[in-house]
């Protein structure tokens, strides 16, 4: 069955036509920047989708009560500086989530990174993070090798890995965004690699991070990592992170 779509504008619920010609990506965003909230719905669930920081308390309100009669699951996807994606399984757990959203919206956001250390034995790791947390020799597709420079007092990456998460996202050149040196995201993820130089063990965490993807949009990447220590003479001269796409156990908004 073919998905139904619909705006909600100023509360007012308006089917959009099956004939109707599909919105650009601008149209769509100021669509979205006036406040508009739009709603698709079909057989595999429903999607809302809107801009946080704009006039659509009202149209929020009445997709609260509209979606008592959606099908599920549910996903919400809103912009806060960049593209937040959750899931939800019922009505219910969907609308709360929107509530709590709708009592944070003039959250800004000048931090980019978060990071949140979790225990090496927290069950809420992915089982890609638990396989390499017990395994002698991680896999090398899935990680990134990151060299501690004592002249500047940076990492710097080496390699990485084709099926790594930075590798899915930007590709195997060190000089992609993500890989640079610099920068807040460097800053931010970095401080877990200086803990692990210092103590040589490993260590485990939840991160949210705003990335620009493919398609040049800012969107909010959470994902585990585990971050082991690489020895070189029994010294530890940098790091092998393993990051995983998972769920987090925590929200910034």
């Amino acid at each position: 069955m073919k998905a139904t779509r619909y705006w909600v504008d100023n509360g007012i619920v308006q089917r959009v036509s099956e004939d109707a010609v599909p919105l650009s990506v601008l149209e769509e965003r100021k669509r979205f920047d006036a406040g508009e909230v739009r709603l698709t719905t079909g057989d595999i669930g429903t999607e809302v989708k809107w801009h946080v920081q704009t006039p659509c308390i009202a149209s929020l309100f009445v997709v609260l009560d509209w979606l008592r009669g959606a099908r599920g699951p549910y996903v919400l996807r809103f912009f806060a500086s960049g593209w937040f994606e959750e899931f939800c399984t019922n009505a219910g757990e969907a609308a709360a989530r929107i509530d709590a959203i709708i009592s944070r919206g003039d959250r800004h956001f000048p931090v980019r990174t978060f990071v949140q250390k979790v225990a090496t034995q927290e069950k809420e790791l992915s089982s890609l993070i638990q396989h390499c947390l017990t395994s002698t020799s991680p896999p090398e597709d899935f990680s990134v090798d990151c060299t501690f420079e004592e002249n500047t007092e940076r990492f710097v990456v080496d390699r990485v890995g084709a099926r790594s998460l930075m590798g899915r996202l930007y590709g195997q050149s060190d000089s992609s965004f993500a890989h640079q040196s610099t920068g807040s995201f460097s800053e931010a993820v970095s401080e877990g690699y200086r803990e692990v130089l210092n103590t040589g063990r490993p260590r485990t965490d939840h991160v949210l991070a705003a990335l620009r993807l493919s398609n040049n949009q800012v969107h909010w990447v959470p994902y585990h990592r585990l971050i082991l220590p690489q020895l070189h003479n029994g010294k530890t001269f940098g790091v092998k992170v393993i990051a995983d796409a998972a769920k987090i156990n925590f929200k910034v908004i």
